[in-house]
């Protein structure tokens, strides 16, 4: 028996809470949420190289609560990795939600031995799927902790071929030029949405609103979009000399947002 299964029986789920033939590629994240056992639901996050899919079943019925699985893609999306404290490593992990066009994390923190390299499953790992920080309230599912499994391993590899990453990313490669780099002001009477791509439709990653009265720098234009960084985590976005014409590496997030939003300061 793997040891996810081991640690979902454990906690009282049953044999039900085995993994299901529910996605495609291998099994790096599962766990039970933290709900009445009626109600109680399975996530799995299943792996294909770059690609990661989320699916959710109930336990009891088996029913998959998605039609359509949440997807991420190892090279652009939200991903961070680092250690919490001396014992615990926090991952966090950005899907996509298509039909509802929402991003959503997946945090992790997990109790790790670090001398065999792997998750210490004798104690209660954290974990927690929430809507991306720009929606308030932010909505939060909790799992339960004793049911916790990540292949962090497997993980890792879908992440070998990423680009520069803010808290979200862009899909295109941003590169500043004396001629569009240049600090803006967002005017609007709703909010500005912060695409991955600079040609977005109904289906691009939205990670991040912009409100009036914010301020980014501009870095790139594309047709009717502007490349932003956004200081997410640092005070200032600061664009130097030595970064004109070379891809854009942070350290603030970057996204696509409409210029006509835009109002350039300098």
């Amino acid at each position: 028996m793997r040891p996810w299964a081991a640690a979902l029986i454990a906690a009282g789920l049953g044999s039900g809470a085995q993994a299901q033939g529910v996605c495609s590629g291998e099994v790096v994240f599962q766990c039970a949420t933290d709900a009445p056992e009626a109600e109680r639901e399975q996530i799995t996050v299943c792996q294909s190289d770059a690609r990661f899919e989320m699916v959710r079943h109930h336990l009891a019925s088996g029913e998959l609560r998605y039609d359509v699985p949440l997807t991420a893609n190892g090279a652009l999306t939200h991903y961070t990795f680092g250690w919490l404290d001396e014992e615990t490593i926090k991952v966090e992990l950005g899907f996509w939600d298509e039909p509802y066009a929402m991003a959503r994390i997946l945090h992790m923190a997990l109790p790790w031995n670090e001398e065999e390299d792997e998750q210490r499953l004798d104690l209660p790992s954290e974990a927690w799927l929430q809507t991306a920080d720009w929606r308030m309230p932010i909505e939060q599912e909790l799992c339960l902790p004793q049911t916790v499994y990540a292949d962090l391993a497997t993980m890792e590899l879908g992440f070998v071929d990423r680009g520069p990453v803010g808290l979200f990313f862009s899909g295109d490669e941003i590169v500043p030029t004396p001629e569009t780099v240049g600090r803006a002001r967002v005017q609007t009477d709703t909010t500005v949405s912060v695409y991955q791509w600079h040609r977005p439709n109904a289906a691009t990653p939205v990670w991040r609103q912009l409100y009036d009265g914010d301020e980014v720098e501009v870095l790139a234009v594309q047709g009717a979009f502007r490349a932003v960084a956004i200081p997410i985590g640092v005070s200032e976005c600061v664009i130097r000399p030595e970064d004109m014409g070379h891809p854009y590496n942070g350290p603030c997030a970057t996204g696509w947002a409409d210029q006509q939003y835009l109002q350039i300061l300098q």
